[in-house]
């Protein structure tokens, strides 16, 4: 008798046990639900891809891929930045004038403008450190500046009826005054493309070089 009670007694512990278990996984299963409920759906990407990711269409392009011109303008910034110190007429004391100079592009396929983009990254970067634009000031060509002041501020005509007058750019110290440019060649074999990148400094008064950037190369297989 008493070895049937405590084995029917059993058999309810054991039924209300599993019963406590389905319990507790149906309110897991509901926890889990509700908390992928509460995340947002991800939104479409709109063929965005990460800045180092190489698509289909870059490789099977023969042109320098984005993400080397852009380590190439990251490398170039660095250089610059840790050779400051070492440039005696990038240090000498007086802050000097560095504008844009001109391009090189000897590759034959890849437009300039894909350089530029270099150059303007390699400027932004730089501006970004307050070490750098104590001894730098950089600024734009004098065709663009003039051409911004004269879509803005009219034709002569206009400024003498104002009784305006025009006001010149201030001619810079050829001493202290500097070049950012740059140069780009490919040797090409068949499907394989080697580009060499580099950007130099260049002094106006005498068009010394009194920096330059290492070689950055770059190989390539074109996928076809």
């Amino acid at each position: 008798m008493f070895a049937r009670t405590r084995a029917q007694g059993g058999e309810r512990g054991g039924a209300k046990g599993g019963m406590a278990s389905m319990v507790l996984g149906v309110s897991a299963t509901a926890l889990v639900l509700g908390a992928c409920q509460q995340i947002p759906p991800r939104g479409e990407s709109g063929g965005r891809v990460g800045l180092g990711t190489t698509t289909f269409a870059e490789s099977a392009s023969p042109q320098v891929l984005p993400v080397g011109l852009i380590e190439f303008a990251d490398d170039v910034t660095q250089q610059l930045m840790a050779d400051l110190n070492q440039v005696p007429e990038l240090n000498s004391g007086v802050r000097v004038t560095v504008v844009f100079g001109d391009i090189q592009n000897k590759t034959g396929i890849v437009p300039t403008s894909d350089f530029e983009m270099v150059r303007n990254r390699i400027r932004s970067n730089l501006m970004q450190s307050q070490a750098v634009l104590r001894n730098i000031k950089f600024v734009e060509k004098r065709r663009r500046i003039e051409g911004i002041r004269e879509e803005e501020q009219g034709g002569q005509d206009d400024l003498l009826q104002e009784g305006a007058s025009r006001t010149k750019i201030a001619e810079r110290n050829p001493e202290y005054t500097f070049a950012l440019n740059g140069d780009m060649f490919r040797v090409n074999r068949g499907n394989t493309n080697l580009y060499t990148m580099e950007f130099n400094v260049m002094r106006f008064a005498d068009g010394a070089l009194v920096w330059n950037s290492k070689q950055y190369d770059i190989k390539q297989v074109q996928r076809r």
